[in-house]
């Protein structure tokens, strides 16, 4: 006989529980790590974390709490080795994956010079407020989730695991449940609009902009008033904080350049013409 599905508020209160337990162990790794390394505590008590239960075939203290347990898509067998072992790396650096694949796409945007700097920077907007929606996208996965059911994260989701009940679960009905997803929903949606509604600002800002800096006196990368002015390679000026900073091509015209072929205009003011 299969066992019952998980309900969802046996899945959060499990979730909940494992992640307490995370940041705990991770508190205790960051006080052995140098302080320069003390921000890998996080990632590194996530994966020995799950890797001494889940990757094991065991459950996580905050499954056994529940009375839960992970199995595959057909709800009869636990999930497979290779299924787990992505889950773990999805859960842990899925994010920081994400997020670097959307920058290589930034640079191999940003040096392509068949694309007009309009179209350049209209994909640029684009890339990075997606860049920006990427919390809240797991935020409405896992409002969906209180709602339907299923796991919280979206790794778990994505490699076809799932919850059954091994005990008997609480009858009670989790109204609130049903609130706490819509009030995150609500948030989430809010937060995608403003990041949408920056892009647009950002690129409406970006078209106002003339390909020639030396009529202006604003830097085109950080949208204030030139201050310590620097010249590229390609001829247009920037602040030196800008130029010297994240700054990895033009503003402009998108094209590359290092620090050291960065020059200080000294005796250079933009105002005066």
């Amino acid at each position: 006989m299969a066992l019952p599905t998980a309900q969802p508020a046996e899945i959060l209160r499990a979730w909940q529980k494992d992640d307490l337990y995370e940041k705990q162990l991770a508190g205790s790794l960051a006080k052995l790590l140098p302080s320069h390394h003390a921000s890998k505590a996080i990632p590194t008590s996530s994966v020995l974390y799950k890797s001494l239960t889940t990757l094991r075939d065991l459950q996580t203290l905050g499954e056994e709490y529940s009375g839960i347990v992970q199995v595959d898509d057909t709800y009869h067998k636990l999930p497979s080795f290779s299924n787990r072992l992505l889950s773990i790396l999805l859960s842990t650096f899925g994010e920081n994956i994400t997020r670097h694949i959307l920058r290589q796409i930034e640079r191999q945007v940003e040096q392509n010079v068949s694309l007009k700097p309009e179209a350049q920077n209209f994909f640029l907007v684009i890339l990075r407020a997606l860049g920006n929606m990427v919390p809240q996208i797991e935020s409405i996965h896992r409002a969906l989730s209180y709602i339907n059911g299923g796991p919280l994260q979206i790794s778990k989701t994505a490699t076809g695991i799932n919850y059954v009940h091994v005990r008997p679960a609480a009858s009670a009905f989790y109204a609130h449940l049903r609130l706490l997803s819509i009030v995150t929903l609500l948030h989430a949606f809010i937060s995608c609009g403003q990041s949408v509604y920056q892009a647009k600002k950002h690129l409406e800002q970006m078209a106002d902009f003339p390909n020639e800096v030396d009529s202006s006196k604003s830097c085109a990368a950080c949208l204030e008033e030139i201050v310590q002015p620097c010249v590229l390679q390609c001829g247009h000026y920037f602040c030196m904080q800008c130029c010297y900073g994240a700054l990895e091509s033009c503003a402009l015209c998108r094209t590359p350049f290092t620090k050291n072929t960065v020059v200080p205009l000294m005796n250079y003011c933009p105002s005066v013409k």
